[in-house]
Order: C-alpha cells, then structure tokens, then sequence
C-alpha cells in the first residue's frame, strides 16, 4: 500500500438502520459545496467519496471503513437551494436521527467551514448542536482564500466556538498529517 494511502472501503449509505457494531465514527459536516468528499478523498489518499461539480449531491449518510477499526462519516450538506423543503426537512430528520442513534459511539465531528467566506448562520447553528460532541473546526479551500479572508474567517470562528481549528486544502494537501493525528488520537494510537 502507498506511504500516504490508509486502508479505507466504501461501507454502505444510510438513510436509517445505521451500523450498530461498536467502531467509532468520525463524522463530517458542514454546508452543501463545503468540499467534504474532496477533503475525505484528500484525507485516505484516494478517491472514496463521489466528488460532484453539482452541490447537494449526497442525500444519504455515507460510511467508509477506515484502517478496520472506525467510520468516517459523510453527511448530506446543509443549506443548499436546488431541492425541495420537503427533501431538506428529510435530510435535517435523517441528520438528527443518526446523532441521535449513534451518539454513543460518534467520537469525534468534523465540522467544516469554507475559509472564504467564513461561517453562515447554518453554520453557527451547527457549531452550537454540536456542543455535546468532541469537534474540530475545518477550513476548508484555504488554496483559494486570501490571507485576508483566512484571518477573518478564524476571528469569526474563534467568536463562536475554542474548538481547535484545521486549516486545510483538498487540492494541496495541506492540513492533511494534522488531521490524520487528530484521528489517531481520539482512536487511541498516538
């Protein structure tokens, strides 16, 4: 196996009956267009994760088996325009659902926020569900940000929440080893 590659498979998607063995999840969120499967893909050092030009593309909660032991986690993005608010109400059911179903064994929340444009009201009121859970603020895209726009997205975030902060690009890598620590860590490996 490449250096940088992790052992991961593609689970399964879920819209209900999640996987009830007890491996920990690692649960990715955050808005719709946000960049959570290019950052999974980044992440395991393959494509696992359907990356789409169109947001609002994963409508059921996908797991990926990584290195035997734990699930990452991909949720439906939130707050994107082009569906229903029939199919965005059953999105938010099936979100609140599986927190509420596997809180026991989700470990750790990813919680994504673009660095460009820093964090919507979504986005706060995400940051507050998750007050009950062990999270890390992602930035993403931090490839496309200006300096400028990093800095205040990070005061913006720093406001909201003292979670510990990623700065990350899927494209360069980069934030990639620190977030593979933080996952080791709340696995017990380091």
């Amino acid at each position: 196996m490449h250096r940088n590659q992790q052992e991961v498979k593609f689970f399964g998607s879920f819209r209900g009956n999640f996987p009830k063995d007890q491996r920990k999840h690692v649960v990715f969120v955050g808005r719709s267009n946000v960049g959570k499967s290019s950052l999974i893909n980044m992440l395991v050092g393959k494509k696992v994760a359907y990356v789409s030009k169109e947001p609002g593309r994963t409508r059921s909660i996908n797991f990926f088996l990584f290195d035997k032991n734990l699930y990452l986690v991909d949720v439906p993005g939130y707050g994107y325009a082009k569906v229903s608010g029939e199919e965005r109400e059953r999105w938010k059911e099936m979100i609140e659902m599986y927190f509420s179903e596997c809180k026991d064994r989700i470990a750790l929340v990813f919680s994504l926020i673009d660095s460009r444009h820093g964090p919507t009201p979504l986005d706060e009121q995400m940051l507050r569900f998750l007050e009950g859970y062990q999270y890390v603020v992602v930035l993403t895209k931090c490839d496309d940000a200006s300096q400028k726009e990093q800095s205040e997205t990070i005061k913006k975030v720093r406001s909201l929440t003292n979670a510990p902060i990623i700065l990350t690009s899927a494209k360069e890598g980069k934030g990639r080893e620190e977030l593979l620590k933080t996952i080791k860590m709340i696995n017990g490996e380091v």
